[in-house]
């Protein structure tokens, strides 16, 4: 004979249906809500599409300006040159007369008077005075090339005699930059500047 069976203990549904109560329907708990972040505001005085530029930093640079040489007479074109503060006078006088299209004998010599001149005026002392024969044993030319050489210097406005005030029997003569000339060279100078500055603009693979 079995042992009698335990009565059952009614759940909350037995007694939600004896009553005529639906029972509750488990629901999922809302996901949690997530605040979008707000946009940055410009800075004061800027606006979006200012703030949006590219840095100016990275911007290409503006084109140099071409220099263009200043007309002049025959006469102002070998008159000597002012140069700048910034322009230094061994240098200038190098690069110019590279470009001068002087006879070789010419640029010869001057390249010697160069070397004796002030590096800064182009001034040779009275010590410093060469004569034809001193240049001629310098450069390896004849007396008499070297006394064309200098007639060429001096018409093409590379040389600018002076009197010699301490004995006044002798004509000395100094280095100069003839205007024509350093007009030309700073125009290729502006030039090569300008191409220089363009090739730094271009973007690197």
């Amino acid at each position: 004979m079995s042992a009698p069976a335990k009565p059952r203990i009614p759940n909350p549904g037995d007694l939600a249906r004896h009553h005529g109560v639906p029972a509750p329907v488990a629901t999922a708990a809302p996901a949690p809500q997530v605040d979008e972040p707000a946009p940055t505001p410009a800075p004061v005085g800027e606006t979006p599409a200012e703030a949006a530029a590219p840095d100016p930093g990275e911007r290409p640079t503006p084109p140099r300006p071409m220099y263009v040489p200043r007309p002049l007479t025959a006469e102002e074109a070998i008159a000597p040159a002012v140069l700048a503060d910034t322009e230094y006078f061994r240098r200038v006088f190098r690069w110019c007369l590279i470009h001068s299209g002087l006879p070789p004998h010419a640029r010869l010599v001057a390249y010697d008077l160069l070397h004796r001149a002030n590096h800064r005026s182009g001034r040779l002392g009275s010590a410093h005075q060469p004569d034809i024969e001193q240049l001629a044993l310098a450069t390896g030319l004849a007396e008499l090339q070297v006394g064309v050489a200098l007639q060429v210097l001096h018409g093409r406005g590379w040389i600018a005699y002076r009197p010699d005030t301490g004995t006044g029997t002798r004509r000395l003569f100094d280095l100069v930059i003839p205007a024509l000339a350093l007009e030309q060279a700073r125009a290729r100078r502006y030039l090569h500047q300008r191409e220089h500055d363009q090739a730094q603009d271009q973007p690197t693979n």
